[in-house]
């Protein structure tokens, strides 16, 4: 049979040069049966690859044939590739032109081969210059493979930064970037001109672009800054770091993230720019200073204050990509400037808190390279987030906090002691960490002679036999002791110790323990050693020691600190003491693995009540850990259902609201924190907070009175810390919100006998007393501000199950490659495939079709139209799209919304809805070209 298909295969091309239906037919069953012989699939090769060498064959049939032979036999590959290679290239014919895509997408099979062909600049130009987008992409993004020289390369790709397609143009951005690292340029005035061309695009239309633009401009502004001479090359170096500063407040995340990588690779910047991005106003020294490059489409210089508050809108992003891509940046930046690095302590921390894994542990990697360049000066109000971290679920964290702890120089005692607790408390929680722990108080304890020298003082009776002659090590926090204890001071000069001697008697007990641990000190044998020879000194006391950290008692300040630490702890729920009990997983709860997931629902929403005080507090690490490890928990019920039920999805979205309001609340009522940040970051957070509830309110069929009125007080304290920390520049908006939640409460008690807490009656007496004054929006805040004094979240409960209301929206047959054509000032259409779940019919549904920022096309979706029930509705649509541009290529943003009638903000769109939105489902994006004549 195999030899029968070969032989109806093999014939001579000039006679039959294109291969019958038949033929074809044979080929493919020859390709794709496994047992086909190597020598068939030979011999089927060097016939496909005659047919290709004939000009009047059918090449893109030949092409498709040999793809699919490279495809299941990956070992012809480079024959294959070598002789596409050649057919890209024998003939001019508009056949062989045709066929030149389908040619050159075989060639990436191989990326090992180099053709002879690709040395012609001749080809290489004519090629670069057909009309075909594929052919001109390929050749730009394969520069690299090209035996062309670099000036030739260097014009084509300049020009082709102006090709209308914007994968055209990203490709040549990229070429640029190859260019930059593979060549030696010392023409300044080329340099000078692929860096401009590449910030110009800076601001291009497309995301791609951009994106390309940002690699493009950090590669050649560090050549332009290496060719400056060293009196303008500092501040060549503080333009382009503030060049690409404008590019971190992109709407695209993959921008911002490029953005944020290129910073981190400039070598050179003033401390004044360094110091700006940490500050929203602008710094005496950086007020007058503008700089060579494009601030926007037509002003040509950028101002220093373009740098302000850089990382701060970096590490606050909501893509954690982003901020740890701002994370990394910093780590590279903060070596430049201890002033700098100082600064930058203050917003780090604070990603010790992050959601996110990555982003916590690039945190911490930026702390401990800090501390490497004697850049980390960490104040006593920061060491709590350290030992946060030293408790986190993540062994890399705790292994990257303790690396960190271990080379930070404390300059008080009572600090040491809280570092100790903290390390012993790690120990205590994740014994798996012993080893590693060890070594940790072992180097601590070496650069803080005296200290140890006080605490173990302190503590000697713990270490100490029992009466009955037995030793407590087994206990964590005595061998935590004990390993610090054998980090004292020795003299083994004078055989004088700083400590009683028989505690490194003691530490022989545990030799093994100890010697896994401190294994990158000293090896067993000489550990076993040392403990031995210390073991037979004499007590001496500290003054005999070479100068060391002096001893800091609590000072009076400290004691005062100290009695309000315990003054709070003694006010604090006995729940909320139970904190770390918390923090564990769930699966500690769920102790019956057969326990639906509506008891960690249950257990989430029947605990959250209990942080409010400790957020109340400003214990706000602590809560973040716990809500993190709910959150966790959640999404694990989630992932693992095919359709999660409501109640699940809404119990994840109500744990992330009270994240946000409590990480707001504890922002407004941290006037420090608050003057720090500014007042950017809690509009932000509040910005949040109303979208998410709105959300809730609108997304969730089924919600009882009780329930919807715990999400609107939710919803009122949002508005009042608005109009609270906001003053008078907002007040109407804001109150006229306010006003409408107020008027669904009432009507929600005058259906029944509905139990309002202090906080909502107090806000509607304010209500009706600014109603009722002339001047209330002046005088009045203040009642406002202290009726948040009134708030303190209630227990939440779900009486029963929830609909969640979700849309799948998916573009047919569509992709940057298959664009949808259109005639410009014409409209267009555009099949949709849509899927609805648990949305009835009354609901009024949009089709959303954004181009640009701000233009907004609105499609009613009438669903009685469409056949399906409310619980799963599945149809395909064909949206006409009106504003069509006068350009080749466009996409634009699709997604379906749902407008809530509920809501009385009111829109003015003449064909569009007329109230709020709320969007279902993520954006999709729909590529249109222009069509070709």
């Amino acid at each position: 049979m195999e030899r029968r298909l070969l032989a109806a295969v093999i014939c001579t091309p000039e006679k039959n040069p294109n291969l019958s239906p038949e033929s074809t037919a044979a080929v493919l069953s020859l390709i794709t049966n496994p047992f086909t012989s190597d020598t068939t699939l030979s011999s089927l090769l060097d016939t496909l690859i005659l047919h290709l060498q004939n000009p009047n064959s059918d090449h893109r049939k030949i092409l498709s044939l040999l793809s699919a032979l490279s495809r299941h036999h990956s070992s012809l590959c480079h024959r294959i590739a070598a002789a596409a290679a050649a057919a890209s290239f024998i003939s001019s014919s508009s056949t062989s032109i045709a066929s030149i895509p389908h040619a050159l997408s075989l060639l990436e099979l191989d990326h090992s081969a180099e053709f002879d062909s690709f040395s012609d600049e001749s080809l290489f130009l004519s090629l670069c210059f057909l009309q075909c987008v594929k052919t001109r992409r390929w050749m730009l993004r394969n520069v690299s493979r090209f035996h062309v020289r670099p000036s030739v390369l260097l014009t084509v790709l300049l020009g082709f930064t102006k090709d209308p397609y914007p994968y055209i143009r990203e490709a040549a951005l990229d070429g640029l970037v190859f260019l930059s690292n593979g060549i030696v340029v010392e023409d300044r005035s080329l340099i000078e001109c692929c860096y401009f061309r590449a910030v110009e695009l800076l601001f291009d239309a497309e995301n791609s672009v951009r994106c390309s633009a940002v690699r493009a401009v950090s590669e050649w502004g560090q050549l332009l800054v290496a060719l400056n001479p060293d009196t303008t090359k500092r501040d060549w170096s503080d333009a382009l770091f503030v060049q690409l500063s404008l590019m971190v407040r992109d709407t695209d995340m993959e921008i911002r993230v490029a953005a944020f990588n290129a910073l981190g690779k400039i070598q050179t910047v003033s401390e004044d720019i360094l110091l700006q991005t940490l500050s929203k106003k602008a710094l005496a020294a950086t007020k007058e200073k503008k700089f060579p490059g494009q601030y926007t489409a037509n002003l040509f210089k950028v101002p220093a204050m373009a740098a302000a508050f850089t990382f701060v809108h970096g590490l606050e992003d909501e893509f954690y990509e982003v901020r740890r891509s701002a994370c990394h940046a910093l780590q590279m930046l903060t070596v430049l400037s201890a002033e700098f690095a100082g600064g930058a302590v203050h917003i780090l921390m604070d990603m010790l808190n992050d959601d996110s894994v990555v982003v916590r542990l690039q945190a911490l990697e930026t702390l401990h390279h800090m501390a490497m360049h004697d850049h980390l000066k960490v104040e006593e109000s920061h060491l709590h987030m350290f030992f946060g971290a030293l408790i986190d679920n993540n062994a890399l964290i705790r292994s990257a906090a303790r690396k960190t702890l271990q080379l930070i120089k404390l300059q008080k005692l009572a600090v040491f002691r809280s570092c100790i607790d903290g390390l012993i408390k790690n120990l205590e929680l994740y014994p798996e960490d012993e080893a590693d722990l060890f070594s940790v108080l072992y180097k601590i304890g070496r650069t803080h002679g005296k200290f140890v020298i006080s605490i173990i003082k302190e503590v000697s009776q713990e270490l100490e036999p029992s009466f009955d002659g037995k030793l407590g090590f087994n206990k964590v926090r005595t061998a935590a002791l004990l390993v610090l204890a054998i980090s004292a001071p020795v003299s083994l000069e004078r055989r004088i110790c700083s400590i009683p001697p028989q505690m490194f008697s003691y530490a022989v007990t545990m030799l093994g323990r100890l010697s896994c641990g401190l294994v990158d000190v000293m090896n067993q044998s000489n550990l076993l050693a040392y403990l031995t020879y210390c073991s037979r000194f004499t007590v001496a006391s500290a003054s005999e020691f070479s100068k060391g950290e002096a001893l800091e008692f609590h000072s009076t300040g400290n004691v005062q600190l100290l009695k309000r630490s315990d003054e709070i702890c003694g006010d604090l729920p006995r729940t909320s003491m139970d904190l770390n009990k918390d923090t564990t997983p769930l699966h500690n709860y769920l102790l019956n693995s057969h326990v639906k997931a509506t008891s960690c629902m249950e257990i989430v929403l029947g605990k959250v009540v209990d942080l409010w005080p400790m957020i109340q507090l400003g214990c706000w690490d602590e809560v973040v850990r716990t809500l993190r490890s709910w959150k966790q928990e959640l999404k694990k019920f989630i992932c693992n259902s095919r359709q999660p039920a409501g109640i699940l999805v809404f119990a994840l979205k109500y744990v992330h609201v009270i994240k946000l309001l409590g990480k707001a609340w504890a922002c407004y009522f941290s006037k420090r924190n608050l003057q720090f940040k500014g007042m950017g970051v809690l509009e932000s957070l509040l910005g949040k907070t109303e979208r998410r509830l709105k959300e809730m309110l609108n997304r969730y069929a089924g919600l009882s009175r009780e329930e919807t009125l715990h999400i609107l007080e939710l919803m009122l304290v949002t508005y009042t810390l608005r109009l609270s920390y906001g003053g008078i520049c907002c007040f109407e908006d804001y109150m006229q919100k306010l006003n409408f939640v107020l008027s669904r409460v009432e009507y929600f008690r005058k259906e029944g006998p509905l139990e309002l807490s202090h906080f909502v009656n107090e806000l509607q007496n304010i209500s009706s007393e600014i109603g009722n004054s002339e001047d209330g929006s002046i005088h009045k805040l203040y009642l406002l501000q202290k009726s948040l004094n009134l708030f303190s979240l209630k227990h939440f409960v779900l009486s029963g199950e929830l609909k969640y209301l979700d849309a799948e929206v998916v573009v047919c047959d569509n992709d940057f490659q298959n664009p949808i054509p259109f005639i410009s000032g014409l409209p267009v259409g555009i099949p949709f495939r849509i899927k609805l779940y648990n949305i009835s019919n009354e609901t009024r549904l949009w089709l959303t079709m954004t181009l640009g920022e701000k233009s907004t096309q609105f499609v009613f979706l009438d669903l009685d139209e469409f056949e399906g029930c409310n619980a799963i509705r599945e149809f395909t649509f064909i949206a006409p799209f009106y504003r069509t541009p006068k350009v080749k290529y466009f996409s634009l943003r699709v997604s379906i919304a749902m407008e809530c009638l509920s809501e009385d903000q009111h829109f003015k769109h003449r064909n569009g809805p007329k109230h709020d939105l709320v969007h279902l489902c993520k954006g999709k994006e729909v590529h249109l070209s222009m069509a070709v004549k």
